[in-house]
């Protein structure tokens, strides 16, 4: 990790009532996809908790700018791109 001061004058947009998106990956190699909104990031994280039923997950901020939908990954894995960070069961579904 790395860590800098910055400037805050430097920023150009803000988002108040932010959208995420959390992706729930069964060991079966399905995933269910979740929008979520009008929550704070501690209130996501507690729905995770409440409804992942022990699947792994991914949980990501959504940003949208015109015919662009953009995700910035806050925790968890993405099966879909980063197989070194796969749980061992990923690894023998999609490997």
């Amino acid at each position: 990790m790395r860590a800098e001061l910055i400037d805050s004058r430097d920023q150009t947009l803000q988002v108040d009532d932010p959208k995420y998106r959390v992706y729930f990956w069964a060991e079966d190699g399905s995933k269910q996809e979740w929008e979520l909104s009008g929550a704070d990031l501690d209130e996501v994280l507690e729905w995770i908790r409440l409804h992942s039923q022990g699947r792994s997950h991914s949980l990501w901020a959504v940003t949208r700018l015109p015919d662009e939908v953009c995700l910035i990954r806050l925790q968890g894995i993405d099966l879909d791109t980063r197989p070194d960070a796969w749980p061992s069961w990923a690894r023998r579904v999609y490997l």
